[in-house]
């Protein structure tokens, strides 16, 4: 079943949406103000989210199927037509989610696990958590961002691992500003839904450090 349809049989899904100040529709579950409100009310206007659904659920965790979606999403969408076999193992053609993956593999953004795309079998778990180094090289392949090195490292960083460049590239250019009092940045810690769309909101921004 998918979270559309789990959502039909709850009461949450009828929840009405609310207004912003600028008189964007926003979810019932994103109050005013809040850090990440901006990033869900541009994410509505431009369809990315789906308003149809009451709640916003910015505290659950971001699912690698969702990520994917909004990152074929922000770069125009699906461009070519979508094979009718899978690529992965994990993922059918009856899935909501078999078009992204698909799109997103042929641009070369998502790799499988142990970059195992295109052999098989080939895993993507897109019911599974996605963490915030996964997303931070997803976004590097996808939105083509260069190092800079001009971010300070964060202490928990170090170079050496797979994904230290990513977390670093997305350092120089905002898009990952880590907790301002430990100078941490959380890599293995999974993205929550608001992370995932501020994150992603903060792609087109054009910011560099410092001036995040």
């Amino acid at each position: 079943m998918s979270s559309f349809q789990r959502c039909l049989l709850s009461i949450a899904c009828f929840f009405p949406l609310l207004a912003n100040a600028e008189g964007v529709t926003i979810f019932s579950d994103v109050p005013e103000g809040i850090w990440y409100e901006n990033a869900v009310a541009a994410f509505l206007d431009s369809q990315y989210l789906d308003s149809t659904q009451g709640r916003f659920r910015g505290s659950e965790k971001a699912l690698r199927g969702e990520f994917v979606k909004l990152v074929v999403e922000l770069n125009g969408g699906i461009l070519v037509d979508t094979p009718t076999v899978s690529h992965f193992s994990d993922v059918a053609p009856g899935d909501w989610f078999f078009p992204y993956f698909e799109e997103a593999a042929r641009e070369g953004w998502v790799k499988g696990d142990q970059d195992c795309f295109p052999g098989k079998p080939c895993r993507v778990r897109p019911r599974e958590s996605i963490t915030r180094a996964e997303a931070a090289a997803i976004i590097r392949r996808a939105f083509g961002k260069k190092p800079l090195g001009i971010a300070p490292a964060f202490k928990d960083n170090p170079a050496g691992n797979w994904f230290s460049e990513f977390v670093q590239i997305a350092a120089d250019h905002c898009i990952l500003q880590g907790d301002d009092a430990s100078r941490s940045v959380r890599p293995h810690d999974a993205l929550n839904r608001a992370e995932m769309v501020v994150m992603l909101s903060r792609v087109d921004e054009g910011k560099r450090y410092p001036n995040c």
